[in-house]
């Protein structure tokens, strides 16, 4: 047997598929379905908010991936075994489950039949992330009308703050192209909003 045969039987077995901890597949003792990933519950009018706690908390977990499109479902050839297409399987029930958790129950029937987390993720977000013209045009009002009046600074720079973060994610979100399918509606005037 030369190294050519050597190479050729090699190349031929499945390659190992080792879960360490930094991995997106790994799942820590304590992590479970019924894990709760935040206080924030999504309700249907926080939308903006709750996607970014929820994303936060799954960027800790080392499970963003799994949303985003980043890590998808690994094809199975042959119908073999595959140990990365049932890590794969535990993790994406896994995201399925932590983000059921943090849902209205009333929306549980319209995204539990999806066959993975980020079909379910972008699925709540074709519903429900629209662009809110009103409140940027508000949030630009309020801050342009802000006066610290009887409360002490630090207070007011909170307040300041707080209104200049949401601000800030609503830009993001609409000079990132989040708001695509709205674009031709509302261009004219997100332009005008914007500047």
């Amino acid at each position: 047997m030369g190294k050519d045969d050597e190479t050729k039987n090699n190349d031929s077995k499945p390659q190992e598929f080792i879960v360490d901890t930094q991995s997106p597949y790994f799942l820590y003792p304590l992590d479970s379905p019924g894990t709760i990933l935040t206080i924030v519950r999504f309700n249907w009018k926080n939308y903006v908010m709750w996607e970014q706690v929820v994303r936060t908390a799954l960027k800790a977990k080392n499970k963003l991936a799994f949303i985003d499109g980043k890590i998808i479902k690994p094809v199975i050839k042959d119908g073999f075994y595959s140990a990365e297409a049932n890590a794969w399987e535990m993790v994406n029930s896994m995201v399925k489950s932590w983000i059921m958790n943090v849902i209205n129950p009333k929306l549980h029937l319209s995204v539990a039949y999806v066959d993975s987390a980020q079909r379910m993720w972008d699925n709540i977000q074709k519903r429900y992330f629209v662009p809110n013209v009103p409140r940027i045009h508000q949030l630009k009002a309020a801050i342009a009308l802000s006066k610290q009046e009887g409360s002490d600074v630090v207070d007011f720079f909170w307040k300041l703050m707080s209104l200049w973060n949401e601000l800030e994610n609503y830009m993001k979100l609409l000079l990132n192209g989040k708001f695509t399918h709205f674009t031709c509606l509302f261009h004219p005037l997100l332009t005008r909003i914007i500047t």
